[in-house]
């Protein structure tokens, strides 16, 4: 018994897997038990059954399979990590329970697939359940069904995808099993319980009696309310937190939870599949429908009509079609083409529905005007394609077009529009029908009702009534006042004959914004009486108790916003009604008694009432309006008057005022401004009255009241007042509503009034700077001049801080909803306020005729006439006719001249348009993309200009609809797809975050994931740049879920280079420190796009408003810390960069998110708090207060500025794009202070602190100031002396790349300047890559740039000699010329000197030992250059620590570890040679090559073995001899492979070094006869180097140059063609055990070390002996599958190193020894017959192995592959002879078949090259036609030569295009033949 139970002892895991059925059910029933106990849903536990659960579910045993299942639901349940064993865990359900004999089986298999559901899987489950739907078995089918109509019983629509359901509703409805059609009818009868009729059009299709059957069923369950009885987890949560927040949570009345509301209704529309139809249109459509012949078009239309029955449509371009539509419509004739055309375009917008917009707004105008047709067919085939369009369009959007055929003479369209306008607010919500459409149609429809005409009075009353149902009697009625009682009565009734299809959506619990009164909890709340009326004190929701994310505030504030109350104004008898209530009779007499001392009391008395109430419970309204009863604010008494004023203006400031309660009195109040007695406290009321209201609202009442009446002293005071305002509260009104009335004043004949309107443009100029000119360019030259000196008073000067109104609390606590940027933005673009003019006039048929007219030069005319327009008329309206279509269409012209002056046109046309060319964003944004394809550089750049104009203009987001640039991606052009990833990574980084539509991106994905695997290297690298901007806007998590659908290798791809984006997501920084700093002063320096999300994250985190005050209070006082901290801090700076916790500071212009990144680093190392708002303020003198407080605290403070010297030269880099050049001189004159200080601290500056500063210095080096470039040439110099100079060459050599000739000029100076001391040892990367980028430069078109490029290269030449003439390459004879006599002249002039260089190289050895900082981070790639001696840590947590160095500067070195002694490689090939070299310890070598090198036969070194110690002695601790005993080059070489294997690291680099400069030689040869020993030696190290598990910082060097010598080895085919089978074997063991151990991508840039692995292997597999390559890999097969302690990872490596030597097998057909290959295969077979492999889990080596004898097979022939298998001994121990004799056999077979097709003639050689030199000539664009013509003469002379193999490895394109071209070339000889 015990013997049987023996698996008890075994972990859980195990027994599940275990061979006995009893075993495998305990371990179930303990797995089960284990995973509901455990309480961390993460637990490592359940990672160990991630790939076992699968086999659970389908255990052959039906008890243990019962039990998995069991097990698969605990651990579906309660595991975290579930979710990734979905697909195989339900495919196992699908194929083996769901459908099982045993009825708990089958309840469990559903149970788990719930579940599965539950924890939001439901997209997976339901993939696979549609599968099994279509499964052979019908018992699965039917379970599936099963399963799925459950799921939706219980989990709802919002959950379970309804559309691929109703797909298979026809097919389960036929199938021939019945149990498959009852539960499909149950299922359909489920999901009518859902969606109700618009399942019915679904079933039109089935057979009559399952219709009737089916509708049978709907009846009883018509009207039943189907609610999910079942929430996934993420809907549990919501569900428990409004729970927790006294909400409510029952699921019955759906309180705050979207899934327990009632199901949405589904559109019948939603569930179809779209047709494409433009793919069917006839060819000739377009032809006939421009045909003369009616019955042509009508031919034309029916054809169309027919197409479009189609109840949906594919999206698409039907633009070219709506046109054809519209021009039938408004010009054709004959009236049954018309209706026809009307017809269709009615079935066009019905199948589109939304996504018609683009084209509604030019049809809407054109069927207004076509309903003066007075056919009747005709008329209500217009209402049908108007109302067909409405459904795109809006209310609002349609409003001008209405309006003006409203006006229209003709009663037919006046009558026709309003009862479209009716039938438009049926579809209408009142939130839809606001009040400012309202008003505009409203008065439009009242004017027709006195119309002459009935049906237009009918038509405008029924709209009216309409109108009057949508938004409610007492909303309309303010705008009906003076019609008659007979009208209004007419209307009314109207309005109940009315019906309203619209559905007004019934707000939720969990809609209310965060600001509302807090939901009182049902079971807690005290009884109330019902009476309507608010509690007086609603508690608000605590919004302060703890911080709060900024994202809600934003909704919040914006929610506010959008629903802001109108207050409805009273009538006369409420106001008395009220007033009655609250003063006492003889008050309400007396405010109107002709007795002004009776009046004055009133007032007095009215004033005490009012300080006698609660502020809340003031009615505003009827206090204003009681005291403007008769006289008001008319009084002709000062007394009365003022105490009037007072009483109004203590009314403003201690009770709520609505906008109406303003505008009942501000009028009165501003025709007091002009008094001489009460003007000043009338200034002061309208004051209070704009804080109490909006300034906005205030002071455009004012002005217009003062510009409309004639008084000029109420005007000038209007200005004063409104000019004062505006420097209180800000400019937060809107200018374009008072820049009218400025105009007026400037040109009033009072002085006085034009000296005050001259005074309030100056005002406004504060605020808009000098754009504001742009609105007076048309005034007199005297007053324009009088404006500019009134500018020019105000030049500098910032706009104050608002001490008044909102803008107050903005500028303190930062405006959490973004909401005062945006309104700043709009009154800041002055285009806006020009009056704009209607060109629609200009663009007759003539000129667009010329446009399209086939001659160039007629439409380049036709383009000046244009811009003759647009010169004519700067500012223009969208309306532009038929325009924007043809020039779409020239913007792709063939001509490149046309289309790049059509390019050009739209972009001055986009600016002209201002904001308004959104309204053609739909037509032109198309064709622009499409440019991008084009060949031509200019064309494309163009485009791309022209893009950034017109976003500019109408904002980019404009950009992101209709799927436009989803479709254009569709497109193959490389040059298209690299320019828009170019474009769309630079215009969403600018973009705030998740602004633009998701779906518009997500559409983007699959293009941008398959252009990340483009053949196109600039597509590429252009499509990774747009990742990031990608992940702003869309996250991580919905990125990686699009990649769900991809192959495997694809994603794993795609998945890897998101992984290394995600870490450049810019991070939510802590916002709390950053509070300390003083939010008056600190305001923005730089203004991006992107600001508003970075202002955004400052937002969490805020306490109470006392709180606020407090701490502002607290920030105002001085602040007496140290300026700056002696701290550590930037040791942690740097590693958050490196892990790129932080964004990298990187950038062409410096965004917000660096200047909030900094200010924050700075706030955290403790800068002086009013240093830090001196250094972050607008206005640059501040920025000059910081600079002098550096200045001054230097000298006593030298320790904090190097502690905070990365944070001062980023703050420096800052102030380089300003463009005040005070502030940058006053900058880099500090920084040579700080500069000198370091140099006398012999500080060395840091990797990080260069690169975010040096490269931006550069950019300052080119400055047209002399000052400027005189201090950054002297920070250069010190920059010598604190940081390595190879790398300051590297910086300042990327300066070359400008486009500013003076900064190539300057950078080309300093380089000259660092050979000239230096020596060229300082060139990086190497001398001769640097001088040939130099001479590069001797051919640049600026003089400057040219004379100091070859004084660069003559400082080279002095030191180096003729050799620098090899170095700078290939130059052009003219450049060589001027290099030679600069040259000569220089060599005159010059004074004799000792070469500095040559003394300064000598001491670099030395100085070597000395200088090795530790710099970090590591460079981006594995840098092989020999000049590299930076060490690479791989513990990323340790920052970097700087080498303080000697103030000397030296030069970097030549040589060290990775130097070569030149002159001893040129003496190697010597007999005999006397050399000096270090003494170093004498041994003897010989043992070495003597005796073998015994390793002991581990699992190849054994993973995770350390470092063999029965490694031979000599190998591991012995020195090779001294050189000196050296008597031939043999024993130098000798010598140096010896060395490799030294297990000295520094001995190893430096023979490794001179090994593959030797290899780089011509001296390569010395290493014939020993390539077995070096490679050997390499394995030795290999196997050092593995063994070493001290974490060696030097590792990553040691095995860098040990592989690359190794590559350079194999590159030699010579050498590696003699490699033998055991070195070869011991090698690729050792390179696969590094593979698979990722040892080395732990390093810094592991995967370039992956990367040079996988090049040796593939190195191997080309240049070593094929006999020994194939045996190689074949033995290291071999001991795979004998071994079992080898990681599966191993032999896959293996498995692929052997696929890619089969297809190298047939070019070594006279290389390979095909027997000693098949020895290999028979020893394989021989251990591992076929039998074997059929109990393995996974037999592809098997199935290698058997290719490899296939392919050799074919490639020798079949009789001479049986006579080598005859020469093998023991041939009957293994399979390989039958096998080959089925193979031989199948092959013969094969070849049978084939024997029928005549084999290809053979070419000959000179033939063949023929050939190929023909192709070569097609493959050219240049000579294409040429080639294709020889071809077709070449096949003409040779008709039996086979040209497929040319063919077969091109394109089909291409294949096709020869094969076109051949015909076409044939057909016209033959033509000419006949002729």
């Amino acid at each position: 018994m015990e013997e049987g139970n023996e698996y008890l002892k075994l972990p859980i895991d195990e027994q599940c897997v275990h061979k006995l059925w009893k075993a495998r059910v305990h371990g179930y029933e303990e797995a089960a038990k284990l995973f509901q106990q455990l309480d961390d849903e993460k637990s490592p536990e359940f990672s160990k059954y991630l790939g076992l659960v699968k086999k659970f579910v389908i255990d052959s045993n039906a008890v243990a399979q019962e039990k998995g299942l069991e097990a698969v639901l605990a651990f579906v349940e309660n595991s975290a990590m579930a979710g990734k064993t979905v697909g195989e865990v339900m495919n196992g359900i699908v194929s083996k329970c769901i459908a099982a004999p045993k009825a708990k089986t089958k309840e469990l298999a559903v149970q788990v697939t719930l579940m599965y559901i539950e924890i939001e899987k439901y997209e997976a489950v339901q993939e696979e359940l549609l599968k099994g739907m279509e499964h052979k078995n019908p018992k699965i089918m039917a379970a599936c069904v099963t399963a799925m109509t459950l799921a939706l019983r219980e989990f709802g629509i919002k959950i379970i995808n309804i559309k691929p359901l109703v797909k298979k509703v026809p097919v389960l409805l036929e199938d021939r099993d019945k149990g498959v059609r009852d539960e499909g009818k149950a299922m359909v009868i489920e999901m009518y319980r859902w969606i109700g009729a618009a399942l019915q059009p679904q079933l039109k299709d089935l057979k009559p009696v399952q219709v009737t059957e089916l509708e049978a069923e709907f009846e009883k369950v018509k009207g039943e309310r189907a609610v999910p009885t079942r929430y996934i987890k993420s809907q549990q949560q919501k569900q428990a937190a409004l729970v927790a927040s006294g909400g409510g949570g029952d699921g019955d009345d759906g309180d705050g939870n979207d899934a327990c509301d009632a199901p949405e209704e589904i559109d019948p529309y939603d569930l179809m599949e779209p047709v494409d139809i433009l793919s069917k249109l006839p060819k000739d459509f377009y032809e006939k429908v421009e045909s003369k012949k009616w019955a042509e078009r009508k031919e034309a239309m029916e054809a169309l009509e027919q197409l479009l029955q189609a109840p949906k449509l594919e999206s698409g371009d039907y633009g070219d079609l709506v046109r054809a539509l519209k021009k039938i419509i408004t010009k054709d004739t004959n009236v049954m083409v018309i209706a026809l055309a009307a017809k269709c375009l009615a079935a066009l917008g019905n199948g589109l529905k939304k996504r018609f917009q683009p084209y509604a707004s030019a049809c809407i105008p054109a069927i207004l005007e076509k309903f003066r047709e007075k056919k009747q067919n005709v008329v209500i085939a217009l209402k049908e394609a108007i109302d067909a369009v409405f459904i795109s369009t809006t209310i609002e959007a349609i409003q001008e077009d209405v309006l003006a055929a409203l006006e229209n003479k003709n009663p037919s369209v006046k009558a026709e529009t309003a009862a479209f306008l009716a039938r438009c607010f049926t579809k209408c919500t009142p939130a839809v029908l606001n009040k400012k459409i309202l008003k505009a149609y409203t008065t439009s429809l009242l004017k027709l009702l006195n119309d002459p005409d009935p049906t237009v009075r009918d038509n405008s009353a029924e709209a009216l009534g309409t109108a009057m149902k949508v938004v409610g009697e007492k909303v309309i009625n303010p705008f009906m006042a003076d019609i008659e009682a007979i009208k209004k009565t007419k209307i009314k009734e109207c309005c109940d004959k009315a019906v309203i299809v619209a559905k007004v959506p019934v707000p939720k619990a969990n809609d209310r914004p965060n600001t509302a009164p807090a939901t009182v909890n049902r079971n807690d709340a005290e009884p109330t009486s019902n009476t309507g009326s608010a509690p007086k004190a609603t508690k608000r929701a605590v919004t302060s108790a703890a911080p709060k994310k900024a994202a809600p505030k934003k909704q919040a504030a914006s929610t506010g916003a959008k629903t802001e109350k109108i207050e409805r104004e009273m009538t006369i008898e409420e106001v008395e009604q009220k007033a009655a209530e609250i003063f006492p009779e003889d008050v309400l007499s007396g405010l109107c008694d002709t007795n002004w001392k009776t009046r004055l009391s009133s007032v007095e008395t009215f004033v005490q009432v009012i300080n006698g109430m609660e502020p809340s419970e003031i009615p505003s309204q009827v206090m204003i309006q009681v005291l403007n009863k008769k006289p008001g604010l008319k009084d002709t008494n000062f007394q009365v008057l003022k105490a009037r004023l007072e009483a109004l203006k203590l009314l403003a400031e201690v009770s709520k005022l609505s906008s109406t309660s303003v505008e009942l009195c501000v009028v009165d109040v501003a025709e007091k401004l002009g008094d001489p007695k009460n003007g000043v406290l009338a200034a002061e009321v309208l004051t209070s009255l704009a804080e109490a209201s909006k300034l906005d609202l205030v002071g455009t009442l004012v002005l217009d009241f003062a510009f409309n009446q004639k008084s000029p002293k109420v005007q000038q005071e209007a200005l004063n007042w409104l000019s004062n305002a505006i420097r209180e509260f800000g400019l937060v009104i809107q200018p374009k509503k008072i820049i009218d009335k400025v105009k007026k004043a400037l040109a009033a004949t009072m002085p006085a009034v034009r000296t005050a309107g001259i005074q309030f443009v100056g005002t406004l100029y504060v605020y808009m700077g000098s754009q504001l000119t742009m609105l007076f360019e048309n005034e007199k030259a005297s007053l324009r001049q009088l404006i500019q000196a009134e500018f020019d008073k105000h030049a500098g000067e910032s706009p104050p801080i608002p001490t008044r109104g909102a803008s107050r609390n903005v500028s303190e606590d930062q405006d959490e909803d973004g909401s005062s940027e945006q309104l700043q933005e709009q009154q800041m673009n002055v285009r806006e306020l020009m009056p704009r003019v209607d060109i629609s006039s200009h663009i007759t048929e003539s000129l667009l005729e010329e446009l399209k007219d086939k001659n160039w030069k007629v439409r380049n005319e036709a383009f000046q006439k244009l811009e003759n327009i647009l010169k004519e008329n700067k500012f223009v309206t969208s309306n532009l006719g038929e325009l924007p279509p043809v020039l779409a269409q020239r913007i792709l012209d063939s001509n490149s001249n046309i289309a790049k002056t059509a390019i050009a046109f739209s972009q001055t046309l986009g600016i002209a348009m201002g904001s308004q060319c959104k309204n053609q964003v739909h037509v032109i944004f198309p064709s622009l993309l499409q440019s991008l394809s084009d060949n031509k550089q200019w064309i494309r750049s163009g485009a791309v200009s022209c893009m950034n104009a017109w976003g500019e203009q109408c904002g980019f987001k404009e950009f992101f609809k209709n799927e436009m640039i989803a479709d254009v991606l569709k497109s193959d052009s490389p040059n298209l797809r690299t320019e828009l990833w170019g474009w769309l990574a630079e215009k969403l980084t600018d973009l705030p975050p998740k602004s633009i539509p998701k779906e518009e991106l997500l559409l983007c994905l699959p293009h941008l994931y398959a252009n990340l695997e483009d053949r196109n290297a600039d597509v590429r690298k252009n499509a990774q740049e747009c990742i990031l901007p990608f992940m702003l806007h869309l996250n991580y998590t919905t990125m990686a879920k699009a990649t769900e659908k991809m192959k495997p290798a694809s994603k794993s791809t795609i998945v890897g280079l998101l992984e290394k984006v995600r870490g450049s997501v810019p991070l939510k920084q802590p916002s709390a420190p950053a509070k300390n700093v003083s939010e008056d002063e600190n305001t923005k320096t730089v203004k991006t796009a992107g600001a508003k999300a970075a202002a955004a994250n400052k937002t969490a985190g805020k306490g109470k408003p006392a709180a606020k005050a407090g701490s502002r209070k607290k920030d105002d006082e001085a602040d007496t810390s140290p300026v700056l901290q002696n701290n550590n801090m930037k040791h942690q700076r740097t590693i958050d960069e490196q892990k790129l916790k932080v964004l990298k500071w990187n950038f062409t212009t410096p965004r917000e998110e660096f200047v909030e990144l900094l200010k924050d680093q700075m706030t955290n190392a403790g800068v002086n708090k009013s240093l830090l708002a001196n250094m972050f303020h607008s206005d640059f003198r501040y920025h000059l207060k910081a600079i002098d407080t550096l200045n001054e605290d230097l000298p006593g403070n030298g320790g904090a500025t190097m502690a905070n010297l990365d944070l001062i030269l980023k703050w420096m880099t800052l102030r380089f794009f300003d463009t005040n050049p005070s502030v940058l001189i006053k900058g880099l004159e500090y920084l040579q202070l700080v500069f000198t200080m370091l140099i006398e601290e012999e500080y060395n500056m840091y990797e990080n602190e260069a690169a975010s500063f040096i490269p931006y210095l550069i950019l300052k080096i080119g400055d047209p100031k002399d000052a400027v470039r005189n201090s950054v040439r002297g920070l250069f110099k010190q920059m010598e002396k604190v940081y390595p100079l190879t790398k300051l060459f590297g910086y300042i050599m990327e300066g070359l790349k400008s486009k500013n000739a003076r900064q190539r000029t300057e950078c080309l100076d300093l380089l000259g300047s660092l050979i000239e001391v230096y020596g060229v040892s300082v060139c990086n990367p190497s001398p001769s890559a640097a001088l040939k980028e130099i001479a590069k430069q001797i051919s640049d078109r600026d003089n400057s740039v040219r004379n100091a490029a070859l004084n660069c290269v003559v400082q080279a030449y002095f030191l180096e000699g003729e050799k620098v003439y090899k170095m700078i390459g290939q130059v052009s004879d003219k450049d060589l010329c001027l290099l030679e006599e600069r040259i000569k002249r220089a060599a005159k002039n010059r004074p004799a000197r000792p070469s500095v260089a040559v003394s300064k190289t000598q001491q670099v050895p030395q100085q070597q030992q000395v200088q090795q900082p530790v710099e970090s981070p590591p460079s981006s790639k594995v840098d092989m250059d020999e000049n590299n001696q930076e060490d690479y840590s791989d513990n990323e947590e340790v920052a970097p620590v700087p080498v303080m160095r000697n103030i000397v500067p030296k030069p970097r070195p030549v040589s060290g570890p990775f130097g070569l002694d030149s002159k001893l490689l040129e003496q190697i090939e010597k007999e005999t040679l006397d050399l000096s070299a270090p003494k170093l310890e004498n041994f003897d070598l010989a043992e070495i090559w003597e005796s073998p090198v015994n390793i002991p036969k581990t699992a190849f070194c054994g993973l995770g073995a350390k470092r063999d110690s029965s490694l031979p002695t000599a190998l591991i601790t012995a020195q090779p001899r001294q050189l000196d005993d050296c008597t031939t080059s043999s024993q130098v070489v000798d010598l140096a492979i010896a060395k490799v294997a030294s297990s000295d690291l520094n001995e190893a680099w430096q023979a490794n070094v001179q090994m593959e400069e030797m290899l780089n030689s011509d001296r390569a040869n010395l290493l014939l006869g020993r390539e077995d020993s070096l490679i050997k030696s390499c394995c030795v190290q290999l196997k050092l180097l593995y063994g070493n598990f001290d974490h060696d910082a030097n590792l990553p060097k040691g095995y860098r140059t040990l592989l690359m010598l190794i590559i350079e080895f194999f590159d030699h085919k010579n050498l590696g063609n003699n490699v033998s089978e055991d070195a070869l074997i011991e090698l690729v063991e050792n390179l696969l055990v590094l593979l698979v151990s990722g040892r080395v991508e732990s390093f810094g840039e592991g995967h370039c070390y992956v990367r040079i692995l996988n090049t040796i292997l593939l190195r191997i597999i080309q240049f070593a002996n094929p006999t020994n390559t194939t045996c190689t890999f074949l033995q290291i097969l071999h001991k795979c599958a004998g071994s079992n302690n080898l990681p599966a990872r191993f032999e896959e490596l293996t498995l692929k190193c052997l696929w890619r030597l089969i297809k190298f097998l047939p070019d070594w057909e006279g290389e390979l020894d095909i027997l000693m290959v098949l020895q290999k295969i028979h020893n394989f077979l021989k251990d591992y017959p076929s039998s074997v492999w059929k109990k393995r889990e996974c037999d592809n080596p098997i199935r290698t192995v058997k290719t490899i004898l296939h392919t050799i097979t074919k490639m020798v022939g079949g009789e001479r592959i049986l006579q080598y298998v005859t020469r093998i001994d023991n041939l009957s121990e293994s399979e390989l002879q039958p096998y080959l004799h089925r193979l031989v056999k199948k092959i013969k077979v094969e070849e049978s078949k084939s024997k029928s097709k005549k084999p290809p003639h053979r070419l000959s050689k000179v033939t063949h090259e023929q050939l190929s030199e023909i192709f070569k000539k097609i493959g050219a664009r240049e000579t294409s036609q040429e080639g294709l013509e020889l071809l077709y003469d070449f096949k003409e002379q040779h008709p039996e030569a086979d040209v497929e193999p040319f063919l077969k490895k091109s394109s089909q394109f291409f294949q096709d295009y020869i094969e076109r071209n051949l015909k076409i070339i044939g057909e016209k000889r033959k033509a000419n033949d006949d002729n």
